[in-house]
C-alpha cells in the first residue's frame, strides 16, 4: 500500500482555510494563522485522497505531497 508524507510550504500558505475545509482531520491552523499538518504520514487511502484533493484545491500550491 502507498504511503505519503504531507507538508506545508509556510512561505506560500495564505491561511485561507481551504485545506482545513477539505480535510480537518489532516490540517489545522498554527498560531500565525497558517495551515499546519496534523497527520504527517499516512497509508490510509481515504486520507491520501483527502490530502491530494486539498493539495489540488490550495490556491497557492502550499501543500506538498511526497509519495
Amino acid at each position: 500500500m502507498a504511503k505519503i508524507k504531507i507538508s506545508i510550504d509556510k512561505e506560500k500558505c495564505l491561511g485561507c482555510g481551504t485545506c482545513y475545509a477539505t480535510a480537518p482531520e489532516i490540517f489545522a491552523f498554527d498560531e500565525d494563522g497558517k495551515a499546519k499538518v496534523l497527520i504527517i504520514e499516512t497509508e490510509d487511502p481515504a486520507l491520501i485522497e483527502k490530502a491530494k484533493m486539498s493539495s489540488y484545491m490550495c490556491p497557492n500550491a502550499a501543500i506538498i505531497i511526497t509519495e
